[in-house]
């Protein structure tokens, strides 16, 4: 038995492991999770994707083009990503959650995805949009609000949502 396969069945049985003691200690409902929700969540979503790689594993499609992990990548690609993580946290009690989730996404799309001007506004617009109605408006969860932006949307969210 090849050695990836039997680190495959290992996690498979570490992910049934949690699974079964996640579902003992209840999983609860969506509104009012219990202990055991998220483990019980993160068993499932890699044991689906552990065993995706078991069959590919058995299949004998071993990753014959496998290359060095930063043979033609560009180094400063990682620097910048990790720089914009880093300035995430940093610029989220200062200019909000939507402004800061604006830059972070379009910094993110521009400099390191290389994507053009059009598409890195409207991408980033999209999903600051997207996510602020996601976790502010609908599951109402208090982020830090900027001085500009938030108190116009906050408005406007509720008055469209309501």
């Amino acid at each position: 038995m090849r050695r990836g396969i039997v680190v495959l069945l290992f996690w498979l049985l570490i992910c049934l492991y949690f699974f079964v003691q996640s579902w003992r200690l209840g999983l609860g409902t969506i509104r009012a999770p219990g202990s055991g929700f998220l483990p019980f969540w993160v068993s499932v979503v890699v044991g689906i994707l552990t065993v995706v790689e078991l069959l590919r594993e058995m299949g004998g499609k071993l990753l014959e083009k496998a290359e060095p992990l930063f043979r033609g990548k560009r180094i400063q690609n990682t620097f910048y990503a990790l720089s914009f993580l880093f300035a995430y946290p940093l610029l989220f009690d200062k200019i909000g959650f939507f402004l800061c989730t604006l830059l972070f996404t379009g910094a993110c799309l521009k400099v390191v995805g290389r994507r053009k001007w059009l598409v890195s506004v409207g991408l980033s617009i999209l999903v600051a949009v997207a996510s602020y109605t996601l976790f502010v408006i609908w599951l109402q969860i208090q982020f830090p609000q900027g001085k500009w932006i938030e108190p116009l949307l906050l408005s406007l969210g509720v008055r469209l949502w309501r």
